[in-house]
């Protein structure tokens, strides 16, 4: 049985599988740069000096295709593929998946705790070309529910939010409104009301009125979204 966090020699063995994994990129200096810490830093990780992040041991890991949780337990079998595909690799980055639900409907009331769920990769080709975003700051992960947004965004699907983009103009939007979260395409108008129009026919559009706008709070705008198929 592999020690746990709690026991005393967990660090020294996490740090075997973190220099293991250090082993096979090609410098020290490139693995640090994946990790997102400088090679003083890294040393730590591997000597079992300090408590190691889990985020910089995901990229680690992932930028040589190995399980995460090989890492932490030692249980599963160490796999990679070759050194040519660092490159490839190290292309990617995470987006926090957070437990956020969105109601394309009536609202989702939910708790104050917001946790991150789990971390989604995404290529920064992707996120330039498609998406014009060269950092990943400020974007963020939610979970539809309902149907009133469908076809455009369905019951289910994974929502793309920008954080930085709550200055509101006519485009689709995460917002809070009386304590319920909810996505919407939202438009402004002259009187300073805002207009909260559903995809799906079946859905009645709404009004918030200037003066009921106290409660209500963008989380940011949709960029991007991920459809299931069932």
């Amino acid at each position: 049985m592999e020690p746990g966090p709690t026991h005393p020699t967990f660090r020294i063995e996490l740090g075997r599988r973190i220099e293991e994994i250090v082993g096979k990129y090609q410098t020290k200096s490139e693995a640090a740069e994946i990790a997102g810490v400088s090679v003083e830093q890294l040393n730590k990780w591997i000597s079992g000096k300090v408590k190691v992040p889990v985020e910089g041991v995901h990229s680690l890991a992932a930028g040589m295709d190995i399980d995460l949780s090989w890492v932490f337990t030692g249980v599963q079998a160490l796999t990679s593929k070759p050194k040519a595909n660092v490159t490839l690799k190290s292309d990617f980055t995470i987006i926090p998946r957070v437990n956020v639900h969105l109601a394309a409907g009536s609202g989702t009331l939910n708790g104050d705790t917001i946790e991150n769920l789990e971390d989604i990769p995404f290529t920064k080709s992707f996120l330039g070309g498609k998406l014009g975003r060269t950092s990943t700051d400020g974007l963020i992960i939610l979970t539809a529910d309902g149907d009133s947004m469908d076809p455009l965004i369905a019951d289910g699907d994974l929502v793309m939010v920008d954080k930085k983009r709550n200055t509101l103009s006519d485009g689709v939007y995460a917002f809070v409104y009386g304590g319920l979260a909810r996505v919407k395409y939202l438009r402004p108008t002259l009187q300073g009301d805002i207009e909260v129009i559903s995809q799906n026919p079946i859905h009645k559009d709404e009004l918030l009125k200037r003066s009921e706008l106290e409660d209500f709070h963008i989380i940011g705008k949709v960029v991007w979204c991920g459809h299931r198929f069932n």
